[in-house]
């Protein structure tokens, strides 16, 4: 037991006792006294030492406790503020993500509705020319079968001036007469021949 320092007799019971048990069980054997067992209650002294150790031990134990408590309050800490920032970054990596995807789906929809309005504007800018041809050939033709039209007048009247003359020529009883008549017969065909003319080539130029 002179081996063990005070600090080393509170902190290490087990090893005190069994130190005293050897000590103690040697003596008392040489008495004519077996020790079977035996308990060590309590180790105590004088000038109150071992009990001051024992206050120095529990004051170390609550402050190790509340050092301890504190840490695990740190670390608690620590772990909450880091979850929470990795809360707030999934957030705002999902919002990013959201924001990406409406600005693509926008970039899309405007990409569509550009397309559709390309195509219709072009739709019907191709309406309103195939139209405008449309009409311009129908007036085009219109205008061929007037033209047509005033032709074959002309050629009918020319053909009755042929006949009239020829009549003319075979029916006269009276020759001033017919002569004169004969005159202002072609003279009226050529008026009308004339007139039909004008008409027409008026008619082919509008």
């Amino acid at each position: 037991m002179g081996t063990m320092s005070v600090e080393e007799i509170y902190k290490d019971r087990k090893k005190f006792s069994k130190s005293v048990f050897e000590v103690a069980s040697s003596d008392l054997y040489k008495m004519g006294i077996a020790v079977v067992s035996y308990t060590l209650k309590d180790i105590r002294d004088d000038e109150g030492y071992l009990l001051a150790l024992g206050m120095s031990r529990t004051a170390q134990v609550k402050r190790d406790a509340r050092m301890g408590e504190a840490e695990a309050g740190r670390d608690s800490g620590i772990k909450e503020a880091l979850a929470d920032e990795a809360r707030m970054r999934s957030k705002y990596e999902n919002d990013t993500e959201v924001a990406k995807s409406q600005r693509d789906y926008e970039i899309r929809q405007a990409g569509y509705d550009l397309e559709v309005q390309t195509k219709s504007a072009q739709s019907k800018l191709a309406y309103d020319l195939q139209a405008a041809i449309t009409k311009q050939k129908i007036k085009e033709e219109a205008m061929q079968i007037s033209v047509v039209e005033r032709t074959q007048q002309i050629k009918v009247q020319e053909q009755e001036m042929e006949r009239v003359e020829k009549e003319l020529e075979a029916t006269v009883r009276q020759p001033a007469n017919a002569e004169k008549y004969r005159m202002e017969q072609i003279a009226e065909a050529k008026r009308q021949k004339v007139i039909l003319e004008a008409e027409a080539e008026a008619e082919a130029i509008r």
